[in-house]
């Protein structure tokens, strides 16, 4: 049998729950883009920023990106590679060029982000630079995929 003591001991942890609860779920996913992952901190370096996608291996791609921006698993170079040369992107100097012009903002998901690019496709729809940063001290800007 429960004593009063325990009972209302109960009841207050399970009230600071629900607050603690309320006030996490109440805070919005995305306050600002990240600065760490801001356009202007997207510098390619290396000899061949010039050349075209397809003599760029993804090794290559992987040097020169700067040292806050990852592609693990290479989809975004895919991406690139196959819809950049439409989009008039056909170096990655091209695709630095047109993420420092464009514009950061929330994607939808929490620590998923966006740059919209100022290149739109046939039907008139923004290429976007999609990438995740979960904001912890050695978090890296991860670029996932360029998308209409």
């Amino acid at each position: 049998m429960q004593t009063y003591r325990s009972m209302r001991l109960g009841g207050l942890m399970a009230a600071f729950l629900f607050l603690a609860l309320g006030l996490l779920l109440a805070q919005p996913a995305h306050a600002k883009p990240p600065s760490a992952c801001a356009p202007t901190t997207f510098s390619l370096s290396g000899s061949n920023v010039d050349n075209l996608w397809k003599q760029v291996t993804n090794n290559q791609w992987s040097k020169m990106l700067p040292m806050n921006w990852q592609d693990n698993g290479f989809h975004f170079y895919a991406r690139v590679r196959e819809r950049g040369p439409d989009a008039g992107i056909n170096t990655p100097s091209d695709l630095e060029s047109e993420i420092r012009r464009g514009t950061p903002s929330a994607e939808g998901t929490p620590n998923r982000w966006q740059i919209t690019l100022p290149v739109t496709s046939s039907t008139g729809r923004p290429l976007r630079v999609i990438y995740d940063y979960s904001g912890g001290k050695n978090a890296k800007c991860q670029l996932v995929t360029l998308s209409y």
